[in-house]
C-alpha cells in the first residue's frame, strides 16, 4: 500500500509533540518506567496521509499466540493530513517484542510494527525500540531484576519465563525509590 507523504502541517504536529516530550523528559531526571516513542501513520477521510505521534509506557508483558507481548497505555495526538488534531489518544496498545537484551543496568527491546484501532481509525504503527536505563543515582533502582533478566537472557527462555522477568522489571519500575 502507497502511503501518501506527509504534509508541512503534519510534520510541524509531530515536531510540536517531540518537543513537548523533550521538556517534560528533562523536567524529570528519573525514567520510571519501560518507555517508547510511537509513531502510526493511517489514511484520513480526505484520503491523505494521517499521523499518530506519542509516548507508550509498558505496564505489563503477557504471552500472546506464543509471542511475548508488551502491553502499555500510549499517549499522544492523531492529526490528519492537514495537520489538523483529530484527537488526543490515551489508550491501551499490545506489541509484540523481539530482540530483548538487558544488563543489570540496561533493559531494551524492539516493539514489532502492528495494526491498531486509535479512535476508532485503523492505524499502522511502525516498528519501535523500548528501553529502561536505571543509571541514576548511586544505586540503579532495578538493578537485581535487571541482572536477572541478564542471566535468563544468556539461554534461550521460554516465552512465559522471560513474559515473568520483564514482568519483574515492569513491577520493579513502578515501586517508589
Amino acid at each position: 500500500m502507497k502511503m501518501p507523504r506527509l504534509t508541512t502541517p503534519a510534520v510541524t504536529l509531530m515536531l510540536m509533540c517531540a518537543s513537548v516530550v523533550v521538556a517534560h523528559a528533562q523536567d524529570h531526571d528519573e525514567q520510571k518506567a519501560i518507555t517508547a516513542r510511537v509513531h502510526g501513520t493511517f489514511v484520513d477521510k480526505a484520503g491523505g496521509g494521517g499521523v499518530l505521534s506519542g509516548d507508550m509506557t509498558v505496564v505489563r508483558f503477557e504471552v500472546r499466540n506464543g509471542v511475548v507481548t508488551a502491553i502499555g497505555a500510549i499517549v499522544g495526538a492523531l492529526a490528519d493530513s492537514a495537520g489538523e488534531v483529530i484527537g488526543q489518544v490515551d489508550q491501551e496498545l499490545a506489541l509484540p517484542v523481539a530482540n530483548i537484551a538487558s544488563t543489570c543496568n540496561q533493559l531494551r527491546m524492539d516493539l514489532a510494527a502492528t495494526e491498531a484501532e486509535v479512535l476508532q481509525t485503523p492505524v499502522h504503527f511502525d516498528k519501535e525500540v523500548a528501553g529502561f536505563d536505571s543509571r541514576d543515582g548511586t544505586t540503579p533502582k532495578a538493578l537485581g531484576v535487571l541482572c536477572t533478566a541478564s542471566t535468563l537472557l544468556r539461554n534461550t527462555p521460554t516465552a512465559d519465563a522471560l513474559t515473568q522477568a520483564l514482568n519483574d522489571v515492569a513491577v520493579a519500575m513502578a515501586g517508589k525509590p
